[in-house]
């Protein structure tokens, strides 16, 4: 005697399928923000490596020049480029790769169309300079230090407590200069403010134009890091950027 068995394919009802729905949501509600959080570290890391192969550049082109620093050429403003000291191009022979130059993060609308930015001019540059560089070379290291410049590793007590790279700003005319001035930053609560002006102090996190904003900063002795602003500058006698007061 032969038997049969009759299946019956049972189909979802429509509060299941709704269910079934809601988890779904909930599941992507929770991932999405530590997927966005890896991404964001994986970004930072990305821009902290940059700054490493920065500093293993200058450190190359140190002992090529005996211990003389890099220079500045970029003016913010729209000013004329000084192409023959400006260390992008004087750098570029250590480290290889113009991508260097650019931060994984850097959404800057003053980059030019065939980098892959809206080709906004520099404000105050009469629609001729854009975006050439994320990254700047704070100033007191420079030919345009506020006083007495530190040309040379010899010049400066602790390389390993003095900002030497740092992020600039996106936007505005320093968005087209390769250092900010930090003389101009003041010694008060509005510090952050004058700062973020010049360089992205709240490029990596943080709230914006705060002590407490995050951003990668390249030391002189070559190591890199994620810091607060409070951490690199407080005021005048208190910064990592002046190597008479860094320690």
């Amino acid at each position: 005697m032969s038997t049969h068995h009759a299946f019956t394919q049972r189909a979802f009802t429509l509060i299941e399928l709704l269910v079934s729905v809601a988890i779904i949501a909930v599941l992507v509600a929770i991932l999405l923000p530590a997927l966005s959080s890896a991404r964001d570290k994986a970004r930072t890391l990305k821009c902290l490596a940059n700054f490493r192969g920065m500093e293993t550049a200058h450190w190359m082109y140190m002992q090529e020049y005996r211990g003389r620093f890099i220079d500045v050429g970029l003016a913010h403003g729209g000013a004329h480029a000084k192409e023959d000291i400006a260390w992008i191009n004087t750098l570029a022979k250590y480290y290889g790769k113009a991508l260097m130059h650019r931060s994984p993060v850097d959404d800057s609308p003053h980059w030019p169309v065939d980098e892959g930015g809206l080709g906004v001019p520099i404000p105050g540059s009469g629609g001729t300079q854009f975006r050439r560089t994320s990254y700047g070379v704070n100033n007191y290291l420079t030919s345009v230090a506020p006083f007495e410049p530190y040309e040379r590793l010899t010049d400066v007590r602790h390389p390993s407590a003095t900002v030497h790279f740092l992020y600039m700003a996106e936007e505005g005319q320093y968005a087209g200069a390769d250092h900010p001035h930090v003389e101009n930053w003041g010694a008060d609560a509005f510090s952050p403010i004058r700062a973020a002006n010049q360089m992205e102090i709240a490029a990596h996190g943080g709230p914006e134009k705060s002590f407490d904003s995050l951003t990668n900063y390249g030391f002189l002795d070559g190591h890199a890091e994620t810091r607060k602003f409070r951490d690199v500058y407080l005021n005048f006698e208190i910064n990592s950027f002046d190597p008479k007061v860094a320690q």
